[in-house]
């Protein structure tokens, strides 16, 4: 009898000791990485579900990527808007965008640069030609009617009708449109800084920002039948003008 009371205790005891051992399912202790917060000396972030600490940090880079777009996307529509709108809130920020462009940026330099250093992208549609520097020609054939020294800033030449009016050296197309002083008007940034301005043209034939080979038309002037057209040119360098008289040989009528 205290037999089979002992086995009876030893084996309620065997099975406490074992229940206590065993530890309860789920309940055991989960160790996470470190997250990126703690890596770097910010507390974790805390997840409601336990889920993957990385899917906040991917949720941040999608909205800085998404507001990036945002305001890209925001400002080229107040450039598109003021270029084509006469606000002055929405003009001004075009206006001086268009400034900086036009002033500041060396375009016919980087252009020059680039084709030296990789070659002119057109040369694989085009054969090549041994290069000859060619002497400086006036824009059209003509005489010299209004000299530099009438007002210090270039000169004005009679020529025939429709005659063509060509570049002189290589440039970039930095102006094209309507002067107030000398109306229709192309003015070309050359690759050493300097700039040439044709004026009094009745046609355009270029575009912003073309890039123009030497002697290559730049637009025409026309005059009334049986009369000769006037043409103006105009050489700057370094803010300072030059007479083109000096610069390239021309016809100085009397």
């Amino acid at each position: 009898m205290n037999k089979s009371i002992r086995d009876v205790r030893r084996n309620i005891a065997g099975r406490k000791k074992k229940k206590l051992d065993r530890p309860a399912s789920g309940t055991g202790p989960v160790y996470l990485p470190p997250q990126d917060e703690e890596a770097h000396g910010f507390p974790p972030l805390l997840t409601g579900d336990g889920g993957s600490p990385r899917e906040p940090v991917e949720n941040r880079r999608s909205s800085r990527i998404g507001l990036q777009v945002f305001f890209a996307v925001l400002l080229f529509g107040v450039m598109a808007a003021g270029t084509h709108s006469s606000a002055g809130l929405l003009k001004t920020p075009a206006d001086w965008a268009a400034g900086q462009m036009e002033d500041e940026f060396p375009f016919a330099k980087v252009t020059a640069w680039y084709n030296d250093r990789f070659g002119d992208p057109l040369q694989v549609m085009k054969p090549k030609e041994d290069q000859v520097e060619e002497p400086l020609a006036m824009p059209v054939n003509g005489t010299v009617t209004t000299p530099f020294q009438n007002d210090g800033k270039g000169i004005i030449l009679t020529t025939a009708s429709d005659s063509k009016v060509r570049a002189v050296r290589d440039g970039t197309v930095v102006f094209a449109g309507n002067d107030p002083d000398s109306g229709k008007t192309v003015v070309l940034q050359h690759p050493d800084g300097t700039e040439t301005t044709y004026g009094y043209l009745s046609e355009i034939d270029v575009y912003l920002y073309e890039n123009v080979q030497a002697q290559g038309g730049l637009g025409s002037v026309k005059a009334e039948e049986g009369e000769n057209a006037e043409f103006f040119f105009a050489i700057e360098k370094d803010d300072t003008y030059l007479d083109p008289v000096q610069v390239i040989k021309v016809n100085e009528g009397s």
